[in-house]
């Protein structure tokens, strides 16, 4: 009897992810941004009209979130990748920041080290704390410069969004239902072990560092 081969065909599986990476994930990218855009833009929004943004931001994220599982699935150990599936922190970064050009803050974003050094699940998370601490230095700094320092090692990934915006008293309780922001910036670094520190003082901006190890269990996944 011949021998049927129903392997999958490393150029299909190639064509196909690069199909699910470049048209699905990164127009579900787009729209997370445009999200980001509308709850930054909007005014006079409703708590539930911003419950559902937030439920339809969850919704886009797991979706993104299949799509690479997807793409990785099809990249397996018999694909060799054409190109790298996995955006960099800072192209993530800076398509982010694109998104936010109408509101004419200058941002200065420098990012050192090789994306290679950090795990998928931790620079997820790095991208998420940063763009939540950008968010608050653009809607709620008034500032008009605002700078972000990345520093990516094999170890550890440190990064720091400092503005020169009107500051406030961090050292003073935080009102209930305000700074969730900076409660789920701190929730997520802590969830990985790592910290996040929030200085800042009337008139003298804010500067938001974070800290999260990577242990070798980390990398192993």
């Amino acid at each position: 009897m011949a021998h049927i081969d129903t392997a999958p065909d490393a150029a299909v599986c190639g064509r196909l992810a690069r199909e699910v990476h470049d048209r699905i994930g990164t127009g579900l990218a787009l729209a997370l941004r445009r999200l980001d855009l509308l709850e930054l833009t909007a005014t006079g929004l409703t708590p539930a009209e911003r419950a559902r943004l937030a439920d339809a931001r969850a919704a886009l994220l797991d979706t993104l979130g299949v799509a690479r599982e997807v793409v990785s699935s099809l990249r397996g150990p018999a694909v060799a990748p054409a190109a790298p599936v996995r955006a960099s922190l800072e192209g993530e970064l800076r398509g982010f920041l694109r998104s936010m050009e109408p509101l004419g803050v200058q941002v200065q974003l420098r990012v050192d080290g090789d994306d290679s050094w950090v795990p998928p699940l931790i620079a997820g998370e790095v991208f998420v704390v940063v763009r939540e601490a950008l968010r608050n230095a653009l809607a709620h700094a008034g500032g008009r410069r605002v700078t972000v320092r990345v520093c990516l090692a094999p170890h550890e990934v440190h990064a720091v969004v400092a503005d020169d915006g009107v500051g406030f008293d961090a050292s003073a309780p935080r009102a209930p239902g305000r700074a969730n922001g900076l409660l789920g910036m701190e929730e997520r670094a802590r969830a990985l072990d790592g910290t996040t520190t929030v200085t800042s003082a009337p008139g003298r901006g804010t500067t938001v560092t974070v800290w999260i190890p990577i242990k070798g269990d980390d990398i192993d996944d």
